[in-house]
């Protein structure tokens, strides 16, 4: 690599300076003093306690994950590294003072504290200009500052998201379990029933034993539920930075009772083109992206500077602090200044500098057709999670509706089957289709809660 340079300096005249002996003065420690800036990050205001003693709201779990989960830790850990990479981008436009000092003592210089031994100095350097590197080095750390506030607000929306899930699934296993509980009361009172009716002859003993299989089904449903609970339960508290052994409750589901009551839930009331727009205008992915393409544009132009001239002026002021603090007069001989200016370019590489930037121009490309096609796969992401809340949305009529059609029919033939007008069988079948139909009341509303939550997050608007 062949480099020209051409250097051009103006300095002023240094004094000779005097050594001179000390007689009794003995110096016996030379202290070098370095100073660190301390950038206090990170501060965040103090979290406000949640009694975990008592049931908590989705709120507060949303609250409790956002300040205390690995995922929001470590994102507002990531954007104060990013603040302080500015910091330090900015640091340049300042001047730099250094100290220096050194103790010698060979074979040439006899061990002790003789002017000889030991060397002191201050020395200040500043860049005057430098062709644009600072400038375009700045601009690219405060994109990629920008860039990171916005992917931690996606950070912050799946945080949200994954804790809204992981709450339905609590209120959801605690609904079933309920179920399963009515269920097994109703499977138990059959056996009993099919007992008293066998020692009543109207039944044969084959009879308690097709009761019992149908409660041994009940059981099983019971526990698997109850283990899907406490599995439920583990998984929250870690979702909340908490320990999966926090014993945690939730509050009861306004929405599920009042869907109880009325037999109605909330429906999307805007088409699913308004539903696109709003998360084009919301997603912080664009955000992200817009800036990583300026961050990007930003090092392309960097490395376009390192093929132009280079044009540097520096300025330099050194203080010989030993001889000064001995000699105690005429600062000006202990003193030097000088200014600068440089221009260097290179003429043969062997194409690195040429490679450089044309790798980074297909780096941009690259990242310009990612950034086109995002528009497409959150449309895409939108239209899915609409219909998928849409067909939610019909499941939960359904659901209701076979729920009350499976609650009429197993009250006929229960009155059937108390006079003697239907079998065993027919009571246990219409028993089992009653269970079901309210297992997937449960199964659908809480899959119609899930669907609205990410058709929100879809829409960038999960809070």
């Amino acid at each position: 690599m062949f480099h020209g340079k051409v250097m051009f300096t103006v300095l002023s005249k240094c004094k000779g300076t005097r050594r001179a002996g000390f007689g009794s003065l003995l110096l016996k420690f030379i202290l070098t003093v370095q100073v660190a800036v301390v950038f206090s990050v990170g501060a965040q205001e103090a979290a406000t306690e949640v009694d975990l003693t008592q049931p908590l709201t989705l709120e507060q779990c949303i609250q409790m994950g956002l300040e205390k989960s690995t995922s929001m830790r470590n994102a507002r850990l990531n954007l104060a590294i990013q603040e302080l990479r500015v910091k330090t981008v900015r640091a340049d436009y300042f001047p730099r003072v250094f100290s220096t000092g050194a103790y010698d003592f060979s074979d040439r210089i006899d061990f002790g504290f003789e002017p000889e031994n030991y060397d002191l100095g201050l020395r200040g350097q500043y860049t005057i200009w430098d062709n644009g590197q600072r400038e375009g080095s700045f601009a690219q750390a405060k994109e990629s500052l920008s860039a990171t506030e916005s992917r931690n607000e996606g950070i912050k929306q799946g945080v949200i998201l994954q804790i809204t899930e992981a709450y339905y699934d609590v209120l959801q296993f605690q609904a079933l379990v309920e179920v399963s509980e009515q269920n097994l009361a109703r499977a138990l009172d059959n056996t009993q029933r099919t007992k008293d009716f066998v020692e009543a002859g109207s039944l044969i003993p084959a009879d308690v034993a097709t009761a019992e299989v149908q409660e041994g089904n009940r059981r099983l449903t019971l526990l698997n539920n109850q283990n899907s609970l406490q599995v439920a339960k583990a998984s929250l508290p870690r979702l909340l930075g908490l320990d999966p052994g926090v014993l945690i409750t939730v509050a009861a589901d306004e929405a599920y009772q009042l869907y109880q009551q009325r037999g109605t839930i909330e429906r999307i009331q805007i088409p699913v083109e308004e539903a696109i727009q709003i998360a084009l205008d919301n997603r912080p992915e664009f955000s992200e992206t817009q800036a990583q393409l300026r961050s990007q544009e930003w090092s392309l132009t960097l490395a376009k500077l390192q093929r132009w001239p280079r044009l540097n002026a520096d300025a330099d002021y050194n203080v010989n602090l030993d001889d000064y603090l001995r000699e105690r007069e005429n600062f000006s001989d202990f003193r030097s200044w000088s200014l600068g200016v440089s221009l260097n370019f290179t003429l043969f590489d062997g194409g690195v500098l040429g490679n450089r930037v044309k790798e980074l121009g297909m780096q941009l490309e690259q990242a310009r057709e990612n950034a086109s096609d995002l528009e497409r796969s959150v449309a895409l992401n939108v239209r899915q999670a609409y219909l998928n809340l849409k067909r939610s949305e019909a499941a939960v009529d359904i659901a209701k509706t076979i729920v009350t059609n499976a609650r009429l029919s197993l009250e006929v033939i229960q009155g059937r089957f108390d006079v003697d007008k239907a079998i065993l069988l027919e009571l246990l079948d219409a028993q089992t289709s009653y269970a079901q139909a309210l297992t997937d009341e449960v199964n659908t509303f809480y899959d119609y809660k899930i669907a609205q939550t990410r058709l929100q997050d879809a829409m960038g608007v999960l809070q």
